[in-house]
């Protein structure tokens, strides 16, 4: 598993030529990549849920709590790919661009998104400062168990994803960097999990839930 890191770094390098040879639809709004993304976080989020009751079924809360905390920001990714709810709401299609939508103003909901995205990621920093989350990170990474190829291969594409958008200008090249990105993501948790796993060294209070 820790191999599969450096063909993803190859396609991410190369992704400027693997997208040439794409279909257009595939880096639309909506499009197959786009919703490969979704799929992607849909199975973070469900992984990491499962490794929260698995922390939790073997008493261990420590770990228990740091998966559950992790859970809002596979679902605020997953809200931010679906652009709040926009793509269900199309108000057209561009034969180039393909399709646009409203705004998220003119949501049903709209007036609530931003300040439910702002309490969660409040809400969520106050989680990791009150109970020391960032501890399981720093001490893997001080014991040398952090994954950090995988990590790295997750700001990495982040990185060429944000170029290939503002600067290429590549919609295609930027939907699939993105996958990489999050399938990163989703291997970053798990070979951390496997740490975990491995050796439990990390001293956290356990009145986490």
């Amino acid at each position: 598993m820790h191999l599969l890191k450096y063909p993803l770094f190859v396609i991410v390098i190369l992704s400027y030529y693997i997208g040439s040879y794409l279909p257009i639809t595939w880096g639309w709004e909506n499009g197959l990549l786009e919703w490969s993304q979704v799929i992607l976080l849909a199975a973070g989020a469900l992984l990491t849920s499962y490794w929260w009751q698995e922390a939790k079924s073997s008493k261990n809360f420590r770990h228990a709590s740091f998966f559950a905390w992790v859970m809002p920001l596979w679902l605020l990714m997953i809200g931010r790919e679906l652009s709040w709810g926009r793509v269900f709401y199309p108000a057209g299609l561009d034969p180039v661009d393909g399709p646009y939508f409203i705004s998220v103003a003119q949501l049903p909901y709209g007036k609530i998104v931003y300040p439910v995205i702002a309490i969660i990621i409040f809400a969520w920093f106050l989680a990791v400062v009150k109970y020391k989350l960032y501890v399981i990170p720093y001490e893997l990474y001080r014991q040398g168990r952090f994954p950090t190829g995988e990590f790295i291969l997750v700001v990495f594409s982040f990185a060429v994803a944000y170029i290939a958008e503002k600067h290429f200008h590549n919609a295609i090249m930027e939907e699939l960097v993105e996958c990489i990105a999050y399938f990163s993501l989703i291997l970053t948790a798990y070979r951390a999990k496997v740490a975990l796993q491995q050796r439990s060294t990390i001293i956290l209070p356990h009145r986490f839930l």
